[in-house]
């Protein structure tokens, strides 16, 4: 019996069996239903899927990566008008930068500094207030917000006041806490030096232990990048699409730029761009600047050796360097603006 699969999308045939059938020749195929992505994952040009029942679907492409990127060119090319209103788009812009949103979108929930004193008070008395009998994790909460506000203070003495209440959250295993506890070690916040391996280290436990999307994406950055750990831009593709399945911004922003430009993924410029349109909506300036010049590229114009108007990526450029065993291996190199957590980006 022929299996089914779901969305809209790739066009793809279909050859079902069951382990009793695939000893006989004649199988019966018939046209898959249309789909761009799996689980919001890259699909490749065939795929295998084993169903219930022992059964195996077998899917084909028959639309090429050029047929289904024309095709979905298109149908975002009729939303034009709707992008330009909802984003408040400026032709003349470098980036969408008319919209409202914050520079950077993680942590989105930092009090004012009006607030901030009244909340470091309220901190000596937390595990007192009715709020915590209610809600066990409401001091940790207020603790993470004060650290956060506390960090982005100008004097030293309110940095380093709120690196301490972030390593004890973060030693304490508060996720947030362990994510941003990473960034600002990676940053050399609270007058500490840079340390990118140590950053890499809590990623990695905060994405272990609760899968936490904003260390899933600042270790995907790090993989990317090649800072505090190899560089391996297969895996790191593979963490911008499961911390952009969250709905992070930059990791659906990022995820659509490699497969735009097929850096360790096969290039999918289709599936690029609905990524890019997704983290357009959840409020990335960059990837808004991306789409809006992927839609309005003109065939035979020349971008000053960039692929399109957003300048973000070079035509062609090619590197050479040596991998960990010392090969020398060719690359092409992209121009990016700062790979950011935020809603900016």
């Amino acid at each position: 019996a022929a299996g089914a699969a779901g969305g809209a999308g790739m066009i793809y045939y279909l050859h079902s069996t069951t382990q009793d059938e695939r000893s006989r020749s004649n199988i019966n195929s018939k046209r898959c239903p249309t789909f761009p992505l799996i689980n919001k994952e890259p699909l490749p040009l065939s795929i295998t899927l084993r169903l219930r029942y022992n059964t195996i679907v077998s899917c084909e492409s028959v639309e090429t990566e050029e047929q289904r990127f024309e095709r979905i060119l298109t149908y975002h090319r009729e939303r034009i008008g709707q992008y330009r209103s909802e984003w408040e788009y400026r032709a003349d812009s470098s980036a969408t930068t008319a919209t409202k949103t914050p520079s950077r979108s993680w942590p989105d929930n930092l009090p004012s500094n009006d607030d901030l004193p009244a909340m470091l008070e309220d901190m000596k008395y937390c595990s007192r207030s009715p709020n915590f009998r209610s809600d066990k994790e409401y001091c940790h909460r207020l603790n993470f917000r004060v650290a956060a506000a506390l960090l982005m203070q100008y004097d030293e003495g309110s940095q380093k006041k709120g690196m301490g209440i972030l390593r004890r959250l973060a030693e304490i295993g508060y996720s947030d806490a362990m994510a941003y506890y990473g960034i600002c070690l990676n940053e050399g916040r609270a007058g500490l030096d840079p340390n990118s391996e140590a950053a890499v280290s809590w990623w990695q436990l905060s994405m272990d232990m609760y899968g936490h999307p904003q260390s899933v994406y600042e270790l995907a950055v790090a993989k990317y990048t090649g800072e505090g750990v190899a560089e391996d831009e297969v895996e790191a593709v593979r963490l911008f699409a499961l911390a952009a399945e969250q709905d992070h911004p930059g990791a659906a922003y990022m995820l659509g730029d490699c497969l735009l430009d097929g850096i360790g993924v096969e290039m999918d410029r289709g599936a690029a761009l609905e990524w890019l349109v997704r983290a357009s909506e959840l409020g990335h300036r960059g990837a808004r600047s991306r789409v809006m010049a992927v839609l309005e590229k003109k065939v035979g114009e020349d971008y000053g050796g960039f692929t399109d108007a957003s300048r973000q990526t070079f035509v062609q450029h090619t590197m050479f360097s040596a991998d960990e065993n010392g090969h020398i291996i060719q690359r092409t190199a992209t121009l990016r603006n700062k790979i950011g957590g935020g809603i900016g980006g």
